[in-house]
């Protein structure tokens, strides 16, 4: 059992002030220019994967390996750099990054919702500590495609493609991963186009038409280069999460049915978790 993305959809039904605070003094689910987003799902895969308690959670249990946020990567081949949300890797030496020092601490710095359920599975799992990261085990970026589908398709392609090459331009035998979050909602309250507190002005909605711009995004991201082994281009594992968040203070829906990949296909959470993990244990089982 996977608790990554109803974390997720729990987690982004409360509206946030940011990191910052958001202009105009407004609350938001979903912000284009906060990673909020990412870091929760990024929580929430790491999470899963403990859970599992195969290789990777021994590694972890016996000090091996800790994780770093918003970490660069450089592309040694091409000389370009780009931040990465989450990589997990071989323990270094403890470091905070915005402050954060553990796994837990991310919980009340992003607003990450746990069920009373979770709660109780995360108290079981060692203290994980923010590590500065000398060589990435997995590696993993997600981004969103939450209105103006149009612009946003070729965006999330570029960004996520980007992302597996400067990953294996740093460290070829890294696990590339890239998680899409979809949204399937049929009207969005863009904070682009509401610049003011909301309330005071007619709000600005955009409108969808769903489930085609869902699935035309999920299309475009299935277009991704993937590899099945080292020494490839590609991702290593590809994910896609489909949800219904208007951004209007309303509960976010995490939505089974399609355009949403199904139970066995490749794109399904699930399939993503498990190639992972499967991928790290035939990798660097001899750390």
């Amino acid at each position: 059992m996977t608790y990554g993305t109803q974390i997720l959809a729990r987690s982004l039904s409360v509206p946030s002030s940011g990191a910052n605070g958001y202009a105009h003094g407004n609350l938001w689910q979903y912000h284009p220019r906060s990673d909020r987003h990412s870091k929760i799902v990024c929580w929430g895969v790491f999470f899963d994967l403990l859970l599992r308690e195969s290789l990777i959670f021994r590694h972890v249990q016996d000090g091996k390996v800790a994780f770093g946020i918003n970490h660069r990567m450089r592309d040694f081949q091409n000389d370009r750099q780009k931040d990465l949300d989450l990589v997990i890797c071989r323990r270094a030496h403890a470091e905070s990054s915005a402050g954060l020092r553990t796994l837990a601490e991310m919980i009340p710095a992003y607003g990450i919702m746990l069920s009373p359920a979770e709660q109780s599975l995360f108290s079981r799992l060692p203290d994980i500590p923010i590590t500065s990261v000398q060589t990435a085990l997995i590696a993993m970026e997600a981004k969103a495609a939450f209105t103006e589908f149009g612009k946003a398709r070729p965006r999330l392609y570029d960004e996520l493609n980007s992302s597996h090459l400067t990953i294996h331009g740093d460290t070829d035998s890294a696990i590339a991963a890239g998680l899409a979050l979809i949204n399937v909602a049929d009207s969005f309250v863009s904070p682009l186009r509401n610049p003011w507190s909301i309330g005071t002005h007619p709000t600005v909605i955009n409108a969808h038409n769903q489930p085609k711009d869902a699935a035309g995004a999920i299309a475009k991201i299935s277009q991704l280069p993937r590899r099945s082994s080292t020494g490839e281009r590609g991702f290593d594992a590809v994910g896609a999460v489909v949800i219904d968040c208007k951004n209007d203070g309303s509960l976010v829906r995490l939505v089974a049915s399609q355009p949403s990949p199904q139970k066995g296909e490749a794109f399904h959470y699930d399939s993503f978790i498990e190639r992972i993990d499967t991928i790290y244990a035939a990798r660097f089982g001899g750390i």
